[in-house]
Formats: C-alpha cells, structure tokens, sequence
C-alpha cells in the first residue's frame, strides 16, 4: 500500500465529519460550510485518483464540481445576506 493509497483512504475517511455537519448544522451557513468541505474533499480524492489511475478524465469532472460548488456557494451567500440571488 502506497502513500497515493492512504491518501485516498484519509480523504474518504474525512468525509463523515463533513456529512455531520451537513445534517446535524444548526443554522444554514453551517450546512453551506459542510457542504464547501464535502466538495473539496471529494474534488482533492478525484484529483488522487486521477493521479493513481493515470487518467486525465476525472480532472475535467473535479475541475466542473469545484465550479459549480463555486457558483452555488456565492449564491446561497448572497441569499443569506441579500433575501435574493438576482
């Protein structure tokens, strides 16, 4: 078992605090940091992989996760500050 190996093991291990604070978060911004953690650590382990697997391919999927968590997390921001997205 290489380091690459424990890498991906340590990520899939640190998603369970992550869904914690994602179901139990008292308030929404709590859900919303939850939620940033999840995506990046699911982005690092895709980058991982890619890396293990010699695949470009699941590049391009964390590459549209990161930007999409991105735009979904200045929207819920502005919501919560604003009332509105637009």
């Amino acid at each position: 078992m290489n380091l690459l190996d424990v890498t991906l093991v340590i990520m899939t291990i640190s998603i369970i605090p992550c869904l914690y604070r994602i179901l139990a978060g008292p308030t929404l911004p709590d859900r919303v940091v939850g939620l940033d953690a999840l995506t990046l650590v699911m982005v690092v382990t895709l980058g991982v992989y890619s890396y293990v697997k010699e695949s470009p391919f699941f590049l391009d999927a964390a590459l549209v996760l990161s930007i999409i968590t991105f735009v979904g997390t200045i929207a819920i921001a502005k919501y919560l500050d604003m009332g509105e997205i637009f």
